[in-house]
């Protein structure tokens, strides 16, 4: 298929999001890696060629006006240079989605890729991936990617078979060590208490604001989507408003301080708190449900990186988009560097 011919979708299968983690490229080539892929300039009788095989194992990450697209290798071990001879690059496709899409078998993508990744270029030697960091994307917004191979003599495979739908979200801030920013939010049960408050669709509309989000209930707004509050010393949240629901979705640490917010990757549909107060534990993950009208709401989730005297230090992420549960974010709250050699893994 050439680049000037429209790309349609394909067979449908909601791929599970799996974090990501960022590193040096410290690869170790196997035997043979040079004999399996090939540049144009190598391959002899390449007209003989037939179309390379179909990417396999194509799933996404959301991240904070990014989303991360992978796929398996075809090229090294397992596949040991017979499965895909002479494949020279893979070409990444994008398209706008929209509720129901999938239900379309001529839904088209764009017929130019948005990405072309050669065959030895940003892989990881551990799990096998490649990767693609699609940075041309909004908050709020839903893409549909697919991948295809290429071979030295310039034939395509069809386009991978994965129904894979991404939205970038906005979240928690990130500091210069590459973690969440996390912000204190303070005891409501302190005579004249400020700050004790937090509102999820004020944080995203303004997310390189580490403290807009939070906020004095009955002053800067009327009601916050949650409160926090110390009883005999315990830290609690509670919902500010009947429409908003809450959930502890367990413990998400790794034991050095962190909270592992990519364990929650979509918000559950069922279990929240019948009487909106739960108690905060440092290192869980709570989900948020806001509900904005009838058969209308978004999804949330906070995760608790630590509990100080009178405060309780958060971090976020809000899907903009109604209805959606998804809630991906990257592997230890880390986003993917894009200036220079890494590897994404599982």
């Amino acid at each position: 298929m050439s680049t000037n011919t429209m790309v349609t979708g394909r067979g449908m299968h909601r791929t599970a999001r799996r974090g990501i983690l960022t590193m040096l490229w410290m690869a170790v080539l196997a035997p043979g890696f040079f004999l399996a892929g090939c540049s144009n300039d190598d391959c002899l009788n390449c007209a003989d060629l037939p179309p390379p095989v179909v990417p396999t194992g194509v799933h996404s990450i959301s991240g904070d006006g990014y989303v991360v697209v992978q796929w398996n290798d075809l090229v090294y071990a397992p596949y040991d240079g017979a499965y895909s001879p002479n494949l020279v690059s893979y070409e990444v496709y994008r398209r706008d989605y929209n509720f129901g899409d999938e239900n379309d078998p001529d839904r088209a993508f764009d017929p130019v890729p948005v990405a072309v990744i050669g065959w030895d270029e940003n892989y990881d030697a551990g799990t096998g991936l490649h990767w693609y960091i699609d940075e041309d994307v909004t908050n709020g917004l839903q893409y549909e990617y697919a991948v295809a191979s290429v071979n030295a003599a310039g034939a395509r495979s069809a386009l991978s078979f994965e129904f894979v739908v991404d939205a970038p979200l906005p979240m928690s801030p990130l500091g210069n060590d590459g973690w969440f920013i996390p912000l204190p939010v303070y005891d409501g049960n302190v005579g004249g208490a400020t700050g004790y408050g937090f509102v999820f669709s004020r944080a995203a509309s303004a997310p390189l604001l580490p403290a807009y989000g939070r906020v004095t209930p009955g002053i800067e707004v009327g009601a916050a989507d949650l409160e926090f509050f110390f009883d005999a010393g315990v830290p609690f949240v509670t919902v500010g408003r009947n429409q908003v629901r809450i959930q502890d979705l367990g413990d998400y640490s790794d034991g050095a301080g962190h909270v592992l917010f990519e364990g929650v990757t979509w918000a559950p549909a069922n279990g929240y708190s019948l009487t909106g107060t739960l108690e905060i534990v440092a290192g869980h993950v709570y989900a948020v449900e806001i509900a904005s009208g009838p058969g209308t709401v978004h999804y949330a989730k906070f995760g608790v990186h630590s509990v100080g005297s009178g405060l309780v230090n958060i971090i976020w992420a809000y899907q903009l988009i109604t209805n959606l549960p998804e809630l991906s974010v990257p592997v230890d709250g880390r986003e993917p560097a894009t200036d220079g050699p890494q590897l994404i893994s599982l």
